[in-house]
C-alpha cells in the first residue's frame, strides 16, 4: 500500500512505551493513596498501630473509637486527597508525552501542578503530623496534650526538589512559549 506524497507517517515516540507506564502507575498510586488512609484508619487500625502509639504517647489503644478514628482521618486525609490530585496531573503529562506531545502546554500544565503540589505536600506532611499528634494525645485518656512538630533533613529535601520541579516547568513553559511564537513568524 503507498501512501500520498507529502504524508508524514505516525512513527513511535522514544519512550513512549514507559511513559504510558508510568501514567497507569501515576493512575494507581492516585486511586491508592486515599484508599489506603480511609482503610488504614476505618477498617485496619492494628496496621497503623506504631504511628498511633508514637503519636498520641499512649500503649493502650482501647480509647481508639470510631469518633477518633474519623477524626484522625479528617486529618490525615488531604494530604492523600493531594497526593492523589498531584499524582493525576503527573499522569496527564505522562499521557501526553507517551504522543509524543511533551512540550505542549497541556502536557506541562500538568507537571506544573504536579510540581506545585508536591511543594505544598512538603509544607502539609509535617503540619498533619503536628496536628495528628495534637488530635491523638488530646483523645488519649490521662495523656493530656502534646504536639509534634517534626521537620527533618527529608522534609527540606522534599521542599528543594519540589522547587526545582516548580523552576523547571516554568522554564519548559517559557520555552514552549517561544516556540509557539517563532511557530507564527514561520
Amino acid at each position: 500500500m503507498s501512501e500520498a506524497p507529502g504524508t508524514v507517517q505516525a512513527q513511535p515516540v522514544k519512550g513512549s512505551g514507559l511513559a504510558a507506564f508510568l501514567a497507569w502507575v501515576c493512575l494507581i498510586g492516585a486511586a491508592l493513596a486515599p484508599l489506603f488512609q480511609t482503610v488504614s484508619w476505618l477498617v485496619f487500625p492494628d496496621a497503623i498501630e506504631a504511628q498511633i502509639i508514637s503519636t498520641s504517647g499512649s500503649e493502650d489503644l482501647s480509647w481508639l473509637e470510631w469518633p477518633i478514628r474519623l477524626g484522625a482521618l479528617a486529618i490525615c486525609l488531604p494530604v492523600a486527597l493531594v497526593t492523589s490530585y498531584a499524582l493525576l496531573n503527573l499522569r496527564s503529562f505522562f499521557r501526553h508525552t507517551s504522543h509524543g506531545q511533551t512540550f505542549t502546554r497541556r502536557a506541562l500544565s500538568g507537571f506544573k501542578v504536579f510540581a506545585w503540589s508536591i511543594a505544598v505536600l512538603a509544607v502539609l506532611v509535617p503540619l498533619q503530623g503536628a496536628a495528628l499528634s495534637a488530635f491523638l494525645s488530646w483523645c488519649a485518656p490521662g495523656e493530656g496534650g502534646q504536639l509534634q512538630l517534626a521537620l527533618g533533613s527529608g522534609d527540606l529535601t522534599t521542599l528543594f526538589v519540589a522547587l526545582v520541579f516548580v523552576s523547571v516547568a516554568h522554564l519548559l513553559e517559557r520555552a514552549c512559549a517561544q516556540q509557539d511564537e517563532l511557530d507564527t513568524f514561520i
